[in-house]
């Protein structure tokens, strides 16, 4: 197998990730070699992390990954306002978490080629509480919070504060169902308690 073809097959090493200068970094994280990190230095990691291949990470403030977090292929997670990702979040394939966005209603210009006066930026934090979740291609605008136990649908955007243990979905996303909150924390538990040999 040629270099190249091992390189994109790989997850970077300890010693890569180290190199990498994270705020924090925990234990058994796993980034894949074709992911696209920036300003690192703003970027904390909890332990059992694993970020799949060509996603795009670039915090313009804190990007902060709890434990036991996955990151599906061909995610981006963007924007000046802090993005936060509590344990046992996930963000499934194609997934968009924007902190910052363009006001698209005219009036203003659009995008970074031209200086800030000219544009009108919508800039709030966006945070997934524990066991919050996001299906393939969904996209979190600025200011959205998903509450614990929160899911959101596939192919769905949401914005603003979504109450826990409820499943959302749809263009704007809306409540759908609730989700088995007994049933997932029990799930939690028994895992927390297992022997560390089957957490990894």
């Amino acid at each position: 197998m040629s270099g190249s073809h091992r390189h994109n097959a790989e997850f970077l090493s300890q010693d890569q990730l180290n190199d990498l200068g994270f705020a924090a970094l925990g234990r058994d994280v796993r980034i894949h070699a074709t992911c696209v990190l920036v300003n690192c230095q703003r970027i904390s990691i909890g332990d059992q992390v694993r970020i799949d291949p060509f996603c795009i990470l670039s915090p313009g403030d804190t990007l902060t990954i709890g434990s036991y977090v996955h990151i599906a292929a061909h995610c981006v997670l963007i924007g000046s306002s802090a993005i936060s990702l509590d344990d046992f979040a996930a963000v499934s394939h194609g997934g968009k978490i924007l902190s910052a966005s363009d006001d698209f209603r005219g009036g203003c210009l659009i995008g970074p080629t031209v200086p800030d006066e000219y544009r009108n930026v919508d800039s709030r934090p966006v945070r997934l509480a524990r066991h919050a979740l996001t299906g393939a291609g969904t996209v979190l605008l600025p200011g959205t919070e998903l509450g614990e136990g929160t899911t959101v649908g596939a192919m769905s955007v949401a914005k603003g504060l979504l109450d826990p243990w409820t499943v959302y979905a749809g263009c704007p996303a809306r409540k759908v169902a609730d989700r088995d909150r007994d049933g997932t924390l029990d799930a939690e538990r028994r895992f927390l308690e297992s022997p560390a040999s089957d957490r990894v």
